[in-house]
């Protein structure tokens, strides 16, 4: 049987090693941290079928100096890392042309639109169906001013497929009582669906994969050696090295530097997010709540409710500023009157996100036998199942469900 090597098992990563394991590799994951504790764990945790709008608006370069003078806005810049961002957030600026948004919108629209049923395929490979909760998530607004600002972007998600559901704040009440009812708008994503825990969907897939025979190393991958167009071998930076046949890089922000390695020049960049997991909240909501002011989202966990958002642009070594969790917390009391928040665990995750906001996957033609499945940003959960089900097509030579040129990781060379 022939060997494969995924480097980094988070939820892309261990899906990537799930597929290719199924088509008869003999499959080694390299992990460096806790299983389950990569971007996913600091998630709402959502199936988001509808996310397909990029990141990148209309006036965002006017944005810019409000992102550095207010660190506690949903999306802000670091100071310390400004000058070195300055060619990545200039690619992502020129992404916030009309015509450039609306060709993101599909190419992700043709991806999340197979996230959902991947993903029930996917649970129901591991035996784990009732990980996933199909029930619409909802989004707030406190007035017109809110709702205005979503409006080109629901318009334009709904002229590519997505269901969405405009009702009053008090109808929302009434479909989920916890929530409070003094809201003018709210909106019904049909489309979307939550885990019951992203740490525990991670922990059931390693599982699966460990009892199926695959291998999980516990390490950093440093490098690689090569002869010519092929990879022979990983490098790990205890000393260590694995050879394979194939290989596949999923190393979520890591992922720049080892493409850089192999002469792919990835323009993937960290953005930090957070979440705190409340425990006993006082609190009984049953769906999925997004808060458009605030940019958060509160998800209904087992065992704990949790509020989770932002986006932080900072350096790949940059600690977390946990007083944005916190902000979050309190603002989360706007959407639950009742919540309690005495017993805290706060998280965070750095999310790879591309300049175009389309992720990564399939070959590149500079390299004969590696694969790339990153730069997912806020997609990760979503379109695991989906990235792993096209990267072993493509690997095994199977025809395409859809094209994936979109997604190639040589868009980025000059």
């Amino acid at each position: 049987m022939p060997n494969l090597v995924v480097i980094g098992g988070g939820v892309v990563g261990i899906s990537c090693a799930l597929a290719l394991q199924a088509e008869g590799f003999l499959v080694t994951v390299i992990e460096p941290g806790p299983v389950g504790e990569g971007a996913s764990w600091a998630s709402c945790g959502c199936i988001a079928v509808g996310e397909i709008v990029p990141l990148s608006q209309p006036g965002m370069l006017l944005k810019v100096p409000g992102l550095l003078m207010h660190p506690k806005a949903p999306l802000t810049l670091r100071p310390s890392s400004a000058l070195r961002l300055t060619p990545w957030f200039t690619r992502f600026v020129a992404n916030a042309r009309p015509s450039k948004m609306r060709a993101i919108a599909a190419d992700l629209a043709r991806l999340t639109f197979m996230a959902t049923e991947d993903f029930k395929a996917q649970l129901a490979d591991v035996g784990r169906p009732e990980l996933l909760v199909e029930r619409p998530v909802i989004k707030l607004f406190d007035g017109d001013d809110d709702r205005a600002g979503m409006a080109a972007a629901f318009d334009l998600a709904r002229e590519l497929g997505c269901s969405i559901e405009e009702v009053s704040g008090g109808e929302a009440h009434d479909i989920d009582p916890a929530i409070a009812p003094d809201f003018k708008f709210a909106a019904l994503l049909r489309d979307w669906s939550f885990v019951t825990e992203p740490k525990r969907l991670v922990e059931a897939l390693h599982e699966t994969f460990l009892n199926r025979g695959g291998v999980v190393v516990s390490g950093s991958a440093a490098g690689f050696e090569r002869d010519g167009r092929q990879v022979t071998a990983v490098k790990l930076q205890d000393g260590r090295s694995f050879v394979a046949d194939e290989f596949v890089l999923a190393a979520g922000t890591r992922s720049r530097d080892l493409a850089a390695e192999l002469g792919v020049p990835l323009k993937v960049e960290g953005v930090i997010g957070y979440s705190t997991a409340l425990k006993n909240s006082g609190v009984d909501l049953s769906h999925t709540v997004f808060y458009a002011k605030g940019g958060f989202g509160i998800t209904p966990y087992d065992g704990a409710l949790a509020v989770a958002g932002t986006i932080e642009f900072a350096g790949a070594n940059a600690r977390p500023n946990w007083n944005r969790a916190d902000i979050l917390v309190e603002k989360a009391r706007r959407v639950l009157p009742g919540l309690q928040t005495g017993k805290a665990e706060r998280r965070f995750g750095r999310r790879p996100l591309t300049p175009d906001t389309r992720p990564i996957i399939g070959r590149s033609g500079r390299l004969a036998n590696v694969s790339f499945a990153t730069g997912h940003g806020q997609l990760g959960l979503t379109l695991g199942a989906t990235t792993a089900r096209l990267l072993a097509d493509e690997i095994v030579g199977r025809p395409l469900q859809t094209d994936t040129q979109a997604f190639s990781p040589d868009r980025f060379s000059s």
